[in-house]
C-alpha cells in the first residue's frame, strides 16, 4: 500500500467514422485540445507533435498536471485520445468533450479511469 494518497484522473477515447475533411484537419483537432486543457483547468508546459506521411500526426502535450495524447489515422478515419491528470483539481473529461464536440458526428467510446484507487489485479498476474 502506498504511503501516500494519491488521487488522478485518466481518460482514453477512441473515435471512428470522423469526417475526411475533419480527421485532416491537424490544425482544427489542436485547437480543440488547446481549449479543452484550458476548459479542464490544465496547464500547457510543451507540445511536441511528429507527422506522418502520407497523413497523420501524434500530438503531445505535456502538463504541469501530467500529460495529453493524441493520435490520428486518416486513411481509417479514426483518432485516439488519451489524457491523465494528478489532483482532484482539473477536469480531463472536459478535454475529450471538446475534441468530440469540434469533430462532429462520428462514434466514439470514452472510459474515466479513476486513479489512485487499488489496482484490480497484481500487476504479476499479467505476465507469464
Amino acid at each position: 500500500m502506498p504511503e501516500f494518497e494519491f488521487s488522478g484522473r485518466h481518460v482514453v477515447a477512441d473515435l471512428y467514422g470522423i469526417s475526411p475533411s475533419v480527421i485532416n484537419d491537424d490544425a482544427l483537432i489542436m485547437r480543440s485540445l488547446e481549449a479543452g486543457i484550458r476548459r479542464a483547468g490544465a496547464t500547457i508546459c510543451g507540445t511536441q507533435v511528429k507527422n506522418f506521411t502520407p497523413s497523420g500526426f501524434t500530438a503531445l502535450y505535456l502538463l504541469s498536471e501530467s500529460h495529453v495524447s493524441v493520435h490520428t489515422y486518416p486513411d481509417e478515419l479514426s483518432l485516439f485520445f488519451d489524457a491523465f491528470t494528478c489532483g482532484s483539481r482539473c477536469r480531463p473529461e472536459l478535454i475529450i468533450s471538446e475534441l468530440v464536440a469540434a469533430l462532429g458526428e462520428c462514434e466514439h467510446r470514452v472510459k474515466v479511469l479513476d486513479r489512485g484507487v487499488e489496482c484490480e489485479v497484481d500487476a504479476t498476474q499479467l505476465v507469464g
